[in-house]
């Protein structure tokens, strides 16, 4: 059972100018003085120029630069997590949405031919609902599994916000779990508790603080109540600055293969936005007693209303995922070690715009 707790909580874990001209007065000259001076010209010293014979040098027109937000620890690596994380599925897949209200909407999901059921078959049907201002959401999911998922998140004030969530199973109790969170996000930290329940109670606590304008430290440690109480603790580092983002984090927990040591694992990961499209990131791994290393290549190319994705895997896995949000999605993964092997396609169906929109 602790296996499975270690796994999900793995699983588990987003830019001032004055500018004068002066004018100095004109003097007339003698008659016999300008003469002489139009034959032998005069040289002057530099302090007496005057400052309309010099052109004002006008600084570049520059837009100010926008400081990097204080995160959540979770979110260090956010751009990394965007790049690389992918919703690869297989058989056909189809998600539709029907417009009830404009802050409510019911939506449908259907998978025929997929491995993630025994009968190769899902359909959910839930509500998702925001209100007016954005500052709470409310998403709920029925399948026909006998699963039903529900989200609710609350916005407080500027700084606070609070999160809750449930998945509960009638057929398999090993996915019921149930959590609820509480977030503070300010302008030099940000700290965040959880409380949940997966087959045994857990509570995690994260601290981060921005040292620098463009540096933010933080960590994160994670107790559980197995063998009396389990602790799994986490540090880490995030830089980024201009369209360079790297991230570093030391993690310890217990190691499944030997009861009653510790495993230690090193995360780096960097991500660089060639282009306001492109983004090319990369992730290395080590863990140690297993002395075990792995990296991972990923790229992400975004258009208006799609996006494609790549992953490359020294473990033997190669994925890709194409998405269009109004349209089509292929997705395919190949995992040569394990023999595994996943395509599929995707259709969306979105209500028509209104009157007067595009």
């Amino acid at each position: 059972r602790f296996s499975r707790l270690l796994g999900s909580w793995h699983s588990s874990r987003a830019k001032t100018m004055e500018r004068t001209d002066a004018r100095q007065p004109r003097s007339l000259a003698p008659l016999w003085g300008s003469m002489l001076r139009s034959i032998f010209p005069k040289c002057v010293r530099a302090e007496e120029i005057p400052q309309s014979a010099t052109p004002a040098a006008e600084a570049p027109d520059v837009a100010p630069k926008a400081a990097e937000p204080t995160l959540q620890f979770e979110m260090f690596s956010r751009e990394w997590q965007q790049t690389s994380m992918q919703d690869n599925w297989d058989g056909f897949r189809i998600e539709a949405q029907n417009k009830v209200t404009d802050q409510l909407q019911a939506t449908h999901a259907l998978f025929l031919g997929t491995q993630l059921r025994e009968c190769g078959y899902i359909y959910q049907f839930g509500p998702a609902f925001q209100s007016v201002d954005g500052r709470t959401m409310l998403v709920a999911r029925y399948g026909l599994d006998g699963g039903v998922n529900a989200r609710a998140v609350q916005r407080v004030g500027k700084s606070w916000e609070l999160k809750a969530m449930s998945n509960s199973s009638l057929k398999d109790p090993q996915r019921n779990m149930h959590e609820g969170s509480v977030e503070y996000t300010g302008p030099h930290m940000a700290l965040a508790g959880k409380l949940s329940w997966q087959g045994a109670w857990l509570w995690s606590g994260a601290l981060s603080r921005k040292i620098l304008p463009s540096l933010q430290l933080g960590g994160d440690l994670t107790l559980v109540a197995v063998n009396g109480v389990t602790s799994i603790g986490q540090i880490g580092l995030r830089y980024a600055e201009g369209k360079d983002a790297f991230t570093a984090s030391l993690s310890r927990s217990p190691d499944q293969k030997t009861p009653g040591s510790q495993a230690h694992e090193c995360r780096l990961q960097y991500v660089r936005k060639v282009t306001d499209r492109l983004a090319l990131g990369s992730e290395f791994k080590y863990s140690y007693p297993d002395k075990e290393s792995g990296l991972q290549l990923a790229y992400e190319y975004s258009f208006r209303q799609a996006r494609v994705q790549g992953l490359l895997d020294t473990d033997g896995k190669v994925s890709c995922c194409v998405q269009d949000f109004t349209g089509f999605g292929f997705s395919g993964m190949i995992d040569y070690a394990r023999g595994d092997y996943k395509f599929g396609v995707m259709m969306h169906v979105l209500p028509p715009p209104e009157a007067g929109q595009q």
